[in-house]
């Protein structure tokens, strides 16, 4: 049963506002599925007989969104609704139209409509394919990523014809936008279980025609005293041990994407990556901008890989400074977490004490604020120009100057004794 508490009044009313005008209307996909699931849903997305422009005429607020797929969405106050015209003459080819059959499900204001056994497979906790597995990802190729993310968001299993059709057709998702490739990986991350959908990726063929980097680290052995896993089992782990946070997650997916082009053996016969955090920031910059991610969440993931491997053991309060100087405040959280994770993924007995003493200095300098960063100076750019400092790449040259030293003695940091220090510097130079 829905419980219809948990829609809001505004979906409502543009559904009703739709079938009082005569056109036969439905709430379909996946708010009917979290509602049957008794979950909250995000979205509320409606499919009509009513073209676009006929359900303009019947809301004030309508904004066109996806025209092409005669798609428009209805404002109402807080709350915007889908409302899509029927993919055929009816519901029924609608329905049929669409990629899974527990996001098929329709209703029409009083009681679900079932036309593709989409109720049984709810119970089963099972995701299929409605018709021809093979044509709805023809039909569109994402729908097998979506596939595995569903699966990993409701713990369903997929359907045996199904996952066998993601095999088939794995191909295909090479067509894909990049950015919805994106959407639904950041959607696999940060779920509860993402090692299940990495897992599922991998073994579907899908990751390599999206992820070649990941794929190549599949049954890659270390040979390495560290570590009792191959390269992906062990990335695989260490995202399953990150809190869930998205950038976090990436970092932790793509930490060691380096290691299997920077794999050597020394003379015993152990296995080293020299260098593969430094490799491993670089191609991570490569796979974000591939997959349309932002500037900002490029530079976080890239920073974390390039520090995962630092390891300070009983660092002095500078050297620890120094390090969130280069990963920033924002990110030094993370940096630990991923240290801590990276650690849990490797082979026992794990010592986590250097990560911990790490934390407690890095808690310790963030919490009496010591000057970090060049804007907790003291003096600025233009008080260097007052100086007679010229204007120009010097500035930034001896503010960096000027923060060492202040990071080295916090105590300097105040106009007298950094105008004193720049003035000696303008002086030797």
């Amino acid at each position: 049963m829905i419980n219809e508490k948990k829609i809001p009044i505004e979906a409502m009313q543009v559904l009703t506002g739709l079938r009082s005008n005569g056109y036969d209307s439905y709430l379909v996909g996946g708010c009917i599925r979290d509602l049957l699931l008794g979950k909250t849903p995000k979205d509320f997305d409606i499919c009509t007989a009513a073209a676009p422009d006929v359900v303009k005429n019947i809301f004030n607020k309508v904004i066109d969104t996806g025209l092409k797929f005669g798609t428009v969405t209805v404002l109402m106050d807080n709350i915007a609704v889908e409302v899509t015209t029927f993919r055929g003459a009816s519901p029924e080819e609608d329905v049929k139209s669409r990629d899974f059959t527990i996001n098929a499900l329709l209703f029409d204001g009083n009681k679900v409509i079932d036309l593709v056994d989409g109720l049984k497979d709810l119970d089963d906790k099972t995701i299929r394919a409605i018709g021809n597995p093979g044509d709805r990802f023809k039909e569109d190729a994402l729908r097998m990523i979506r596939a595995v993310r569903l699966s990993c968001q409701l713990n369903f299993d997929i359907d045996h014809d199904t996952i066998r059709a993601i095999g088939l057709r794995a191909e295909l998702i090479q067509k894909t936008a990049p950015e919805r490739i994106r959407d639904e990986l950041v959607k696999i991350l940060t779920t509860n279980v993402p090692s299940e959908g990495l897992r599922l990726l991998q073994s579907t063929g899908l990751l390599k025609y999206f992820l070649p980097e990941l794929e190549a680290c599949y049954k890659f052995d270390q040979r390495n005293p560290y570590h009792d896993k191959d390269v992906f089992d062990h990335i695989v782990a260490v995202v399953e041990n990150t809190p869930n946070d998205q950038v976090l997650r990436l970092a932790a997916l793509l930490h060691d994407i380096g290691k299997p082009c920077t794999f050597s053996i020394d003379e015993k016969g152990v296995g080293h990556f020299y260098n593969h955090n430094i490799v491993g920031q670089n191609m991570s910059r490569q796979i974000l901008t591939r997959l349309k991610f932002d500037n900002k969440t490029i530079d976080s993931v890239g920073k974390l890989i390039r520090e995962h491997m630092c390891r300070l053991n009983n660092p002095r309060l500078n050297a620890v400074k120094k390090l969130i100087q280069r990963t920033g405040n924002g990110d030094i959280g993370r940096l630990l977490d991923l240290q801590f994770a990276d650690e849990a993924g490797s082979a026992s007995p794990h010592n986590f004490k250097p990560f911990e003493d790490l934390k407690e200095k890095v808690e310790y300098i963030i919490e009496i604020g010591d000057p970090l960063h060049i804007e907790d100076l003291a003096i600025g750019g233009r008080d260097l120009i007052s100086m007679g400092f010229d204007q120009g790449p010097d500035i930034g040259r001896i503010l960096k100057q000027l923060l060492q030293q202040v990071i080295d003695n916090p105590e300097f940091n105040n106009r007298e004794k950094l105008t004193e220090i720049a003035k000696k510097i303008k002086l030797n130079n």
